[in-house]
Order: C-alpha cells, then structure tokens, then sequence
C-alpha cells in the first residue's frame, strides 16, 4: 500500500471560508481499513457574504497505524482537472472501492482520527481552518456504530489465507483495533443448550501485541502453510513472515489459529536476521519491459503530463533523469493468497526520461500487455515508436534509474558487455 505523495499548493481558497455557511453534498470513504490506511473526500456547497455559490472538495489521508490524520487537500470551485488529479494522487494506490458517508459517519470519523492523532502527540495537517469546522460538535460513535463502521470500511473477508494475512499485516503494523476486529474475544457456546445462550469464560482473549518491538515496519512477504486441523473446523497455520524495519530484515514464524473466518489463537514460534542480498531474493521477480521513443518535443511532452497521470490512472514521482508512473491494481485481491507480496498491489510502471524515452515494466506478461493497451488508447498512441522489448529474470528498472546512464538501450548494451 503506497502513500500518496502530496504538495501543498496554496491558493484557491480564502481565509474567510472558516466563517462561510457550509452545505454537506456528499462523501465517501475508502474500504482499506484492513490495509492500515483510509482515504476519505467530502463535498461542500458554500455561500453567504453576499458571494456566488460554490463548492469546496476535501481530500483526507489517514494512517490508521501510526501516523493518524496526516495529508490534507483542499479545492475550491469544480476544477474537475484538479479534482480528478487530488483523487487520483489519493485514492489511485489503493485498490479500494468507495463507500458513501453519511455527514454524521463522516465527522465521526474525523474526530476519532483527530483524538489519534491528539493522543500520540500528532501535528494535524496545514490549512486546519479549512476542515476546522468537522469536528465541532464532536460526534462520536457508540460501540454498536463503531463495530458496524469497522465492516463497512473494511474488505470483505472470504478466505483463511487472506484473513491470515491481513491479521499479521495488522499486528506487525502494531493496529490493534484492526486486529481485534479479526479476532474478536466472545464467550463460548454453551454445549448443554442447542443454539443458545453463551456463557463462560472468554475465548480469543490472547496478546495481540506479540511483535509491538517493530515500529513502521513493512510487511514485505507472507507465506502461509497448514499446520494442523481441529475437530471443532479449526485450522492452526504456520506462517513466515519477511519484515523490514530501518532497513533491516527479520523472518518470523508465527502460528495463527482460525474458524469460522476469525482468529482464534495467535503465537510467536521463532525468528531471526537476514542479510539484505538474502531479503532480495525471496523477494525477486521477473520483470517485463517495453521501451517506446517519444516522438514529440519537450514542451509537448510536458504539455501532456496529465495524460500518464488522469488519463493512464497513475501516481507521479520525479527522479532524476525522468518521471516515473505508477499503476496499481484495482483492487487488493493479492492479499488473498497463501504467498503474499506487498508489491503485488502494482499492476506496472511507466517511466519517462527526460530524453524522449518511455518505458514500461510489469512484473507478470500479462500485466504488462494490459499497460501497453492503455498506452494504445491514449492521445499519446500516434508519437509512440516501440524500439525494444525485454525480459529479466529480476528487476532492472529501477537499477536503470539509480544508473548514470540517460538511454535504456546504452544500459542494456552495458550489461551484456559486463557479462
């Protein structure tokens, strides 16, 4: 899961927008709860002063993990460019599907983050008298509410692998809430009464916070094996985890206990060190590349930004020698998988140098045919010219990137003399 990255571009909005009547017209939240972060967008008719009506668009990012209420984006009037260009740059990495918020369920949700974020000593995000408003009254959800909320804005769970998965995701991201709603603590069923009423002690009241030592760690890899199977439905599975924290590596066996699509028991078995090159290959896949030239000056070049970003539904960051496009799936299937891979939320990349060269890289031959037909249906399509098609047994991309070199060609042309 990428967060987005964000600049703030002031202009557009006037201080007085504090005092301006607002008028709720619609919101929506993202249903990632379960991948640790939500984004969140809310419309608003504004008006009085004696001014035109208009509209202001808000944009939250929210890390449910550590960060609490940490990117804020505000547009004023239906510039649909930049509205779709804030969504885009927001909600284009999650692979979420957006989940329409009642006013009530939307400042509900911005005052819990802005406790997080008041609790952990948290800086709210600038231009706080823009959404200053959202958290007067204070609404706060009763525990029924806030047990609805969480399966509302979270993904539906279907498998043991992909609530194995999540779990661990959870724990290691140090998300207790998230985890709790995995492995609920509920009293048994009483065996003496068919079907009713439950008593006795508590059952999944177990530690969650077995792995609270790692601290914006990510969870790289996941693979996760039958261990045992219980008479009861319940299935005991080991799983081994790569982590990466401070730019280091841990593998963690853990055994995760489940029925009925819950956790019912969670354990550490063991864990240890390994080196970066180690990391690297449990890590390594194949990589496909396309390399296009561009067949149109700078300016227009520049000109037509938008398009890889709006138009190809990508994520913009500047390197370098080039910018670089990111496409991510359209939804978080890959969690659902006895081998997770964080990096399976990317569908591909689009890079383009500063010197007239595009090039696409997937790591799967079908993902990268699904960019090149994207690329097809652009305005771009007519001044592409395709000059070189390639297949790697690991990623060589971003090691082109890190390079000196301005020409994929000349690089691969390096790399076979260098073998």
């Amino acid at each position: 899961m990428s967060k987005p990255e964000f600049k703030v571009i002031k202009g557009g909005l006037s201080s007085s927008i504090k005092d301006m009547p607002k008028h709720f017209v619609s919101a929506y939240v993202t249903n990632t709860r379960l991948m640790g972060v939500l984004a969140i967008y809310a419309r608003w008719n504004l008006s009085g002063h004696g001014l035109k009506k208009s509209s202001l668009h808000q944009f939250f990012y929210i890390d449910c993990e550590e960060s609490g209420l940490e990117t804020y984006k505000g547009i004023r009037g239906d510039h649909i460019m930049d509205i779709e260009a804030a969504e885009q740059a927001l909600v284009g990495g999650l692979g979420a599907k957006k989940m329409e918020l009642t006013e009530r369920q939307l400042r509900a949700l911005m005052c819990k983050y802005k406790s997080f974020n008041e609790k952990h000593h948290l800086p709210l995000p600038e231009h706080k008298e823009e959404y200053d408003f959202l958290f007067e009254p204070e609404v706060v959800m009763e525990k029924d509410e806030q047990d609805e909320f969480m399966a509302f804005v979270s993904d539906e769970i279907t498998t043991d692998y992909q609530l194995v998965n999540y779990f661990l995701m959870r724990c290691f991201g140090r998300d207790y809430e998230g985890a709790r709603f995995l492995a609920p603590v509920t009293p048994p069923v009483d065996p003496t009464i068919p079907g009713g009423p439950k008593s006795g002690p508590l059952i999944n009241d177990f530690a969650l916070d077995l792995y609270r030592k790692y601290v914006k760690a990510t969870f790289c890899k996941n693979v996760i094996d039958v261990d045992k199977f219980y008479a009861d439905g319940g299935v005991a599975y080991l799983c081994e985890s790569l982590i990466e924290m401070n730019g280091n590596y841990d593998l963690i066996i853990s055994k995760v206990v489940v029925r009925d699509l819950k956790v019912i028991g969670f354990e550490h078995c063991s864990g240890f060190r390994v080196s970066s090159a180690e990391a690297a290959m449990m890590l390594a896949k194949s990589e496909y590349c396309t390399v296009y030239e561009v067949l149109l000056p700078e300016e227009e070049i520049n000109n037509n930004i938008g398009e890889f970003t709006v138009g190809l539904q990508t994520i913009m960051s500047v390197h370098e020698n080039g910018r670089l496009f990111m496409s991510f799936k359209e939804n978080n299937d890959h969690v659902n998988s006895r081998t997770f891979l964080l990096s399976n939320d990317v569908q591909g990349v689009y890079y383009l140098t500063d010197y007239g060269q595009l090039i696409i890289a997937a790591y799967s031959l079908e993902d990268v045919r699904e960019l090149e037909e994207k690329l097809a249906g652009s305005t771009l399509a007519p001044y592409l010219e395709v000059t070189g098609k390639y297949i790697f047994k690991e990623p060589l991309l971003f090691e082109f990137l890190r390079s000196d070199f301005i020409d994929f060609d000349d690089f691969m042309d390096f790399l076979h003399d260098e073998e």
